[in-house]
This record gives structure tokens, C-alpha cells and sequence, in this order.
């Protein structure tokens, strides 16, 4: 019982803390000096004499992250074109994303929706991270459980307006090259359009209980961990209890979030990669691990791929 309770806990960290951009200013990210170590993971993709480079990112972070290791900031930095999962440029597109997936329409909100059994241990959890309910009466129970765990991992030291994201976007503008969408915020809040009701409910009540564990605390710092080291090792680890995991968090995150994305990753790479040479593309780390991940797929399709790190 222990071991599933285990899985289930480590997927919910790793889902919401890793796999939905939150994009926000990147403050003042490019003037962090610390020293550059091997942190996330670098490939090459090469096709018919083009090449591009492949990073993997989190969507939280801390200052010691910074500048990235010195491969991938050379990378950056001879890249013509730089792509990512969204263009955080794109603010309308994101706030009409967030209306529509996000959002319960004028009239309802979580209190209409939810019982109050079930939200009971969502106010106090809200409490618990001095989040301010009527601020958030209209989010939707998936909103509601993303809200409460980029708070664990801000608690925890993780700062989102420091997310690789959002440095590397911030990179692209200073450096005047072009941000290329792979996905875009629509495509992406899509994704969580295709839980019923009854499944985000399931998927608060999963966070709120998990995030209330004495062990999470260490999770949230492990998994960080893996980005910070380019443990791939780990990370592959990290997949192969989510895909046992048959929580509604775990299949949601395997199949959707992972499975039903990475083919479509892949062709925005291949595409870019027929384009441009030296382009740089940057994609949840999550993406880069286990069989079916965007590198498998492209070397699959005979594509020359090496880990660089």
C-alpha cells in the first residue's frame, strides 16, 4: 500500500511541477553568475547536414541555476532560432487559454461545484499556503491542484519567475532571436480540458492528501535534484513508477501529458530541424527519458541523435 501511495505522490509532483509551463518574467535570470555546472540534459539531433540542439527544462528554479552549463549556453547562443514548448510573448493567447480550460464561466465557481466535504481540506490547504480563496473562486479543480503545488514548490526554496523557461525566452528576447511555439498555450490547456469533472475532483483531492505528507517536502527537492545533476538515470526511474501508477494522476500524465504530446513534439522538431541549422529547442526534461521520448521518436525515424549530456 505504502509503495502506491509512493507512486501516486511522486506523480503529482512530477506532473504539475514539470510538465505545465507557467511563464513569468524572468527576473533579472541572465545576471546570475553562479558557476555553470551539468544540469538538465543536451542532445544533438542531426538530419541532412542540419543540427539541433535539444534541452530539457523545469518550469521552477533557483538562482545557483544559473548561468546553464557552458554547452548549452553555446548552444544558445549560435542558435538562429530559438524554440520552446509556448511563446510567452503570447499573452493574449494565454489569458483566452485560461478563460477557456481554466476557468469555471460567471456564475459558478469552486464553491458551486465542489461539496462541501470536498472543500473542506481544499480551504485548508489554500490556508495552508496563505492563498486567498475569493482570488481563486473561478479556478477549476486542475487549475486549483496546479495553484497549490507551484506553492509547495515555492515553500520549498523553487522560485517559478526563475523557470529555465522562462531564462531561456528572456535569452532569445535580449538576443533579439526568434521564439518558435512547438505546442502553444491553447494546445497545452487543452490537454486538461479532457478531464471530466469527476477526474479533476479526483486529481484535487490526490494533491491536497499528498501534499499534506511529511515526505513531500523531500520529493519536491529530489526531483529538482534530477535537473539540477542531469541524473537521466533518475529520471527514467521517476517514469517507470509513473507508468505504473494508475492513479488518475498517473495515467493522465503517461498517457496524455507524455504520450499524446511527444509525437507532436517531435514533428515540431523535425520540422524546425528541415529549416534551420544550429537551431536551439528546449522541452520538459520529462520529454527526453524512457522509450517513447522525443529523441527515441526522432532517432526511430532515422534521425542521428546523441546525448551530450
Amino acid at each position: 500500500m505504502e509503495e502506491g501511495k509512493e507512486k501516486v505522490r511522486r506523480t503529482i509532483i512530477v506532473l504539475f511541477g514539470w510538465l505545465l509551463c507557467v511563464y513569468q518574467p524572468a527576473a533579472g535570470a541572465a545576471d546570475l553568475l553562479s558557476p555553470p555546472v551539468k544540469s538538465g540534459a543536451l542532445f544533438s539531433i542531426q538530419n541532412a547536414g542540419h543540427t539541433l540542439y535539444l534541452f530539457g527544462t523545469i518550469h521552477v528554479g533557483t538562482p545557483d541555476f544559473y548561468p546553464l552549463e557552458a554547452r548549452a549556453m553555446q548552444a544558445m547562443a549560435q542558435a538562429p532560432v530559438i524554440a520552446l514548448e509556448l511563446d510567452p510573448g503570447q499573452t493574449q493567447v494565454m489569458q483566452a487559454a485560461v478563460q477557456k480550460y481554466g476557468l469555471y464561466p460567471p456564475g459558478q465557481t469552486f464553491k458551486t461545484a465542489l461539496s462541501p466535504t470536498q472543500q473542506r481540506p481544499l480551504l485548508a490547504a489554500l490556508k495552508k499556503y496563505n492563498l486567498a480563496p475569493d482570488n481563486l473562486l473561478r479556478f477549476k479543480p486542475w487549475m486549483l491542484a496546479m495553484a497549490l503545488t507551484l506553492n509547495e514548490f515555492i515553500d520549498k526554496g523553487y522560485q517559478p519567475e526563475l523557470a529555465i523557461d522562462s531564462y531561456i525566452a528572456n535569452y532569445a528576447q535580449q538576443h533579439d532571436k526568434p521564439i518558435v511555439e512547438l505546442e502553444g498555450a491553447a494546445a497545452q490547456m487543452a490537454l486538461f480540458g479532457q478531464l471530466n469533472d469527476k477526474q479533476q475532483i479526483s486529481l484535487l483531492q490526490d494533491t491536497i492528501r499528498e501534499l499534506s505528507h511529511p515526505d513531500t517536502a523531500q520529493k519536491v527537492v529530489e526531483l529538482a535534484e534530477v535537473w539540477r545533476t542531469a541524473n537521466v538515470g533518475e529520471l527514467e526511474s521517476l517514469l517507470r513508477d509513473m507508468r505504473t501508477d494508475h492513479s488518475v494522476a498517473g495515467k493522465f500524465a503517461t498517457d496524455v501529458l507524455l504520450d499524446q504530446r511527444n509525437p507532436k513534439l517531435a514533428d515540431g522538431i523535425a520540422g524546425l530541424l528541415q529549416k534551420q541549422d544550429q537551431a536551439f529547442a528546449a522541452i520538459g526534461i520529462l520529454h527526453l527519458a524512457g522509450p517513447n521520448s522525443v529523441p527515441a521518436l526522432l532517432e526511430q525515424r532515422g534521425y542521428r541523435v546523441q546525448r551530450i549530456y
